[in-house]
């Protein structure tokens, strides 16, 4: 696996660097000579060797700072525009890749230059196509700064590039240029891209059928990078929820690879290292994180249980860039999700060093939100699995606190609170009934909600509050293993059966109820059954279930005797 050098370990090379930039100053009104420009040529492939990670690994940061000091890119800019020679042009666009590779002074420099569109313009329109790919590459390196100079220049980018999409020469690196290209432009400018972009070339290029690009490999690496884009792309647009394509590019993600090759990435990218690990792609925690949010935000959060780590260690490696902003927002947002949360709740060592020492220092409003946020539903936590334990003798088959949070964090956030008109749909998932008696315990409760904590103690019961569960529901949970469908149907059955009612009559269990759970209304079995509720009146849902459960034990019963006899 290849590291990224840091490049700030030795000037031993950054005299040379700055010679290099002299000597082709000095060339510059030369170029027209073919011995010159050859030599030109030298030096230009000689500096870009410095600048280049793997070949100067301990200096080529400091001789992209000195090289850009000494006026690499006015330089450089005018070898492009000048050059005679293909190979000239084509290395000095190459050499500017790397003065702005990860360096953004020198990337604000080159995008402000008046020169840089029309060099680039020129070798996209004009140039053979290793000059076009030399081009297509700085455009990329352009577009991965996050500068304002360089933000500014990326629609003029996106509309040199997208023309190599279709109509690349046969020359398939162009395409896969443009669209390492598009991908970097998404991040900063991502209406620009949607623009360029239509939904059907989008939707090819996450296909893995006959619509995907001759040009695009079925890789790890490709199917990252357009699922960046696919991302970028639906989440565009401030209304991006209500997006029509929003579903078929969260359906395109979650049927691919792409969620396992993202955890697999950002864990590379926090250790500095190239993924997939024998490409020489460099991918960025900060982008990475950006990425996280919004995948977040289509509905992944579950998913990307196994990325809080990483994201926790960019948070810890950051420093002087937004990366550890937009990381901590990423986490407070994954951990919307309850199992999210409650495997963050355990990093006791960020938490308690990391993260409080950021929210204390008050620099960075995101890690005052996310240690509220955390503390906050952490007591609603410990306040829920209190209350039970102080039940769990009366009531063994009571769900857990992180299924009522689950079912709770569907409805609102955790640290919200949950309408009162969300009650039919909650009781139905835990399941509570009858709806009614849940409804009449709440009497003049006030109808901004119930918080989580508030939840979790009117389920379980505390020494001053009436518990749903064990006032409602144990007992029938006890049996009901023997009904189809168990607990969760019977509790649907009795409310449809009941018709909004406490009690369930019995004309109802034979015209509702039994139907409803597949079973024959004839038969001795039932009319037996049948003949225990003569003159009673309408039966409780705890009753209803211990019925219906008695039924089906001795239909089963029936059956097994039938067929011994047979």
């Amino acid at each position: 696996m290849c590291l990224l050098p840091g490049g700030v370990d030795s000037d031993c090379k950054v005299d040379v660097a700055r010679s290099q930039v002299s000597k082709l100053r000095e060339l510059g009104e030369r170029l027209s000579n073919p011995v010159q420009a050859k030599s030109a040529e030298t030096y230009v492939k000689d500096l870009s060797g410095l600048l280049d990670p793997m070949a100067n690994p301990a200096g080529y940061r400091l001789c992209q700072d000195e090289a850009a000091r000494a006026g690499a890119v006015e330089v450089l800019l005018h070898i492009v525009l000048a050059g005679q020679l293909d190979s000239l042009r084509s290395k000095g666009l190459e050499c500017l890749a790397r003065l702005c590779f990860g360096n953004a002074g020198a990337a604000e420099v080159l995008a402000s230059s008046p020169d840089f569109l029309p060099a680039l313009a020129n070798a996209t329109r004009q140039g053979a196509a290793p000059e076009k790919l030399s081009a297509l590459q700085l455009a990329q390196a352009i577009a991965a700064s996050s500068g304002d100079n360089a933000r500014a220049v990326v629609p003029q980018l996106i509309a040199e590039a997208t023309q190599f999409l279709s109509d690349n020469g046969n020359f398939e690196q162009l395409s896969q240029a443009t669209l390492d290209l598009l991908v970097s432009c998404s991040f900063s400018n991502p209406a620009e891209v949607r623009d360029a972009l239509d939904w059907e070339q989008l939707a090819a290029l996450l296909s893995d059928g006959e619509t995907r690009p001759s040009w695009l490999p079925l890789g790890p690496l490709e199917v990252l990078i357009c699922g960046f884009l696919a991302v970028n792309w639906v989440t565009a647009s401030a209304d991006w929820a209500s997006e029509p394509y929003a579903s078929e590019v969260s359906q395109s993600l979650a049927a691919g690879q792409f969620l396992d090759h993202f955890d697999e990435c950002l864990q590379a990218a926090v250790k500095r290292c190239t993924w997939p690990e024998t490409s020489s792609a460099f991918h960025s925690p900060q982008r990475l994180a950006e990425v996280a949010k919004k995948l977040a935000g289509l509905g992944f959060r579950r998913q990307l249980i196994s990325v809080l780590g990483p994201l926790v260690e960019v948070v810890e490696i950051s420093t002087g860039d937004n990366a550890q902003s937009i990381a901590l927002v990423a986490l407070k947002d994954i951990c919307a999700d309850a199992h999210c949360l409650q495997s963050m709740l355990v990093l006791e060592d960020f938490r308690r060093g990391t993260l409080d020492a950021l929210h204390r220092a008050g620099q960075d409003p995101a890690a005052t939100d996310l240690t509220a946020y955390l503390e906050f539903v952490e007591s609603a936590f410990v306040a829920g699995q209190s209350a039970k334990d102080q039940q769990q003798a009366y009531c063994p088959n009571a769900p857990t606190v992180l299924q009522l949070a689950e079912l709770f964090g569907d409805l609102a956030p955790l640290d919200g609170k949950m309408l009162l008109s969300h009650l039919p749909h909650i009781c139905a998932q835990v399941p509570l009934a009858p709806l009614v008696t849940v409804q009449t315990s709440l009497g003049t409760y006030s109808d901004d909600g119930l918080s989580l904590q508030s939840f979790f103690e009117r389920v379980y019961g505390t020494p001053t509050i009436l518990g749903w569960w064990p006032s409602l529901m144990e007992d029938a949970a006890a049996g009901a293993a023997s009904i189809p469908g168990g607990l969760h149907r019977a509790a649907a059955v009795f409310e449809e059966a009941a018709e909004g009612r406490a009690a369930i009559t019995i004309q109802a269990i034979h015209d509702v109820a039994l139907p409803a759970l597949e079973v024959q209304t004839e038969g001795i079995v039932v009319e037996i059954k049948f003949s225990e509720l003569n003159d009673s009146a309408p039966l409780s849902f705890v009753a209803f279930a211990r019925w219906i459960s008695e039924l089906f034990l001795d239909l089963a019963a029936a059956e097994a005797e039938a067929a011994a006899g047979a």
